[in-house]
C-alpha cells in the first residue's frame, strides 16, 4: 500500500468522481432522447384514445399505425415521458369521427383534440331538428310557405349550424327561379337564421358562419327545384312581407 501513488480516500473521490460522471452523462441521453407529450380532450366525447409507435418519417401527415401501443389509454391533461420518435394516435367515441393523426415528437409536444359530428350523427339530428329549422325560417317571414318549400334541411358542424334551402313554388309551364339558400345557428337551444336568405352567401356578408357551413349552404342540391309560380312575369314584383321576391330577404 505504501507504493500506490494514490491513498485510499483519494481512490474512492477519483471512482466516486467517475461514477457521478457515469450517472450524469446517463440522465443527459436519457433527456436527450425523450421529449414530454401532453393530449388533453373532452372526455365526454372521446371514450377511447390510444397511442401507437408510428412509422418513420419526417412529416406527421405521413406517419402511419404500427401493431406496437405505447400508451392504451392516454389521459386528458396527462404529460406523458416518451422516447423521441413517431407516434400515431386514434381517439374514438359515440357519434363522432375517429379522429387519428401522426404524432412527431422531437420537441414538447402539447396538443387539443377537437371533434367532429359523425354522418350518422349529424343525420340523425337533421331529421330530429328538421321541424324546428323549418319553424326558424317561418319566424323570419311568415309569408316564405306561400312563395318556397323548405328542403334539403342539413345539421352540420357540432350540431350547433344548419343549412336549408327555398324552393320557388310553380308549375311546369313557368320560368325556373333559383334556390334560395338558408344558413342557422342554434343559440340557447334555438335555431336563429344567421344571415341573409340569397341565392349564394359569401364570408363577406355573413363573417360569423364557418366558411365550410357556407360552402354547404352554396352547393345544396337543386336538381328538386320548382318553377316559378303560374302567372309569373319578369318584369311583375311578387310581395313577400313587403319585398320583392328576386331581392335579399
Amino acid at each position: 500500500m505504501e507504493n500506490l501513488p494514490f491513498t485510499r480516500k483519494q481512490l474512492v473521490m477519483i471512482f466516486g468522481g467517475f461514477g457521478i460522471v457515469v450517472v450524469l452523462m446517463g440522465i443527459w441521453a436519457y433527456f436527450a432522447t425523450h421529449q414530454y407529450l401532453t393530449i388533453t380532450y373532452d372526455a365526454s366525447i372521446y371514450k377511447s384514445v390510444v397511442l401507437y409507435q408510428g412509422t418513420e418519417s419526417s412529416s406527421e401527415k405521413t406517419i402511419a399505425p404500427t401493431k406496437t401501443v405505447v400508451e392504451k389509454k392516454v389521459e386528458s391533461g396527462k404529460t406523458y415521458h416518451l422516447s423521441k420518435g413517431s407516434y400515431y394516435l386514434i381517439a374514438s367515441g359515440d357519434g363522432v369521427s375517429t379522429n387519428m393523426q401522426g404524432i412527431l415528437l422531437k420537441d414538447k409536444v402539447t396538443r387539443a383534440l377537437d371533434y367532429e359530428l359523425s354522418e350518422k350523427r349529424l343525420a340523425e339530428l337533421s331529421k330530429r331538428e328538421k321541424s324546428n329549422i323549418d319553424n326558424a325560417i317561418h319566424t323570419r317571414n311568415h309569408n316564405i310557405g306561400t312563395i318556397y318549400n323548405i328542403a334539403s334541411e342539413t345539421v352540420t358542424e357540432k350540431g350547433d349550424w344548419a343549412i336549408a334551402a327555398l324552393v320557388f313554388k310553380g308549375s311546369a309551364t313557368d320560368l325556373n327561379r333559383d334556390t334560395q339558400k338558408v344558413v342557422l345557428q342554434k343559440k340557447n337551444n334555438h335555431w336563429q337564421v344567421a344571415c341573409a336568405i340569397q341565392i349564394s352567401i359569401s364570408k363577406y356578408e355573413c363573417p360569423q358562419a364557418p366558411q365550410t357551413v357556407l360552402e354547404r349552404a352554396n352547393t345544396i342540391d337543386i336538381r328538386t327545384q320548382t318553377p316559378l309560380m303560374p302567372n309569373y312575369t319578369i318584369n311583375r314584383n311578387r310581395d313577400l312581407d313587403g319585398l320583392e321576391t328576386d331581392e335579399r330577404f
